[in-house]
């Protein structure tokens, strides 16, 4: 069993510098989160219903990491310290909403709204971590929200403040989740590659466990008429929905399993504000992935829509301005 003791003054002091490796990995999450966008938008397209998907996703990412790792002799402590659950919940809240929002906007126009995560990440910093931002990495967040809020009015959609919402909930809850996950002692002591999905896979797999609980409580109620549940409640025949049951095994036994080991330990490596930083690249990464899906055949004709460049320009000059202040700031 690892002593995660020794480390736990290092996990509440200012992150590591960040490394060389860490920034690969990040590169190589951010085209697995491209291929998770298109994945969605096929799902949106499919009619499959948001809860449907997680229902098989989650639970098989979380077996597919433990597979790959093992239980370990210390799954106990793991899936019972607080921060387990708060970081597979936040896994499980960021997916359900970013779904949602993929059946309001393209997978290219949502990817662009969710980098918003990065001037929340910095804020959430400063107020949980006590990490001021250099005025070169403020700028930067500025310049992020000036362009996200320029193509707002501009984005193809019927519903551009609620996309803009559930855009602002996803960046909060993915840097909500990485800063929990950059604190999570096991976390932190997981050096290796096995480790770390050893950890990933158990937080996953209890908040996945807790989830199905609530979802079969709630359905059960709703069945005998003890409440009425909303809209987005599934039934069994969700459930059942063959593409729900074949794109949430490919989503968790592939993009999320990889996306979420990825997301663990870049955290750890870069730290939280630099992690969701890396993610400048992602609209651009999925505008490549959503053509392609269309050549395919696997997504429906989607137009482009050009006012997406400069808004896709900003967010990366944004992102790069912080980048550059934490690198001075270092």
């Amino acid at each position: 069993m690892n002593d995660w003791s020794k480390d736990e003054p290092r996990a509440a002091g200012q992150a590591r510098p960040p490394r060389v490796d860490g920034w690969i990995e990040a590169g190589v999450f951010s085209i697995a989160l491209a291929v998770l966008n298109v994945s969605y938008g096929l799902g949106q397209q499919l009619g499959v219903n948001p809860i449907a998907l997680l229902f098989w996703a989650m639970p098989v990412g979380a077996i597919a990491l433990l597979l790959a790792s093992g239980l370990g002799s210390n799954w106990r402590a793991v899936i019972s310290h607080p921060l387990s659950l708060v970081v597979g919940g936040g896994i499980i809240a960021m997916e359900a909403v970013y779904y949602v929002l993929l059946g309001l906007v393209t997978p290219t126009d949502g990817s662009v709204l969710v980098r918003i995560g990065v001037p929340i990440a910095m804020v959430l910093g400063f107020v949980l971590a006590g990490r001021r931002p250099s005025r070169l990495g403020m700028l930067g967040g500025l310049v992020i929200i000036g362009a996200i809020l320029w193509y707002l009015p501009r984005m193809e959609t019927a519903w551009p403040l609620g996309a803009f919402m559930l855009g602002s909930a996803c960046g909060f809850i993915m840097s909500a989740r990485s800063f929990a996950a950059e604190k999570h002692p096991w976390n932190r002591a997981a050096h290796t590659i096995r480790e770390k999905m050893r950890v990933t896979g158990l937080v996953l797999l209890l908040a996945s466990g807790v989830g199905m609980l609530v979802l079969f409580t709630a359905m059960a109620g709703t069945a005998h008429g003890l409440f009425s549940g909303p809209s987005w409640l599934p039934q069994l025949h969700h459930l059942v929905y063959p593409p729900a049951i074949v794109l949430g095994v490919f989503v968790g036994a592939l993009v999320l399993t990889a996306m979420q080991y990825l997301g663990f330990s870049v955290v750890v490596k870069l730290g939280a504000e630099n992690f969701v930083a890396t993610t400048a690249l992602i609209p651009v990464t999925t505008l490549g992935v959503q053509q392609l899906a269309v050549a395919a055949g696997l997504l429906a004709p989607i137009a482009i829509d050009w006012h997406v460049v400069p808004a896709m320009v900003g967010v990366i000059l944004g992102v790069a301005l912080v980048i550059g202040g934490g690198r001075r700031g270092a």
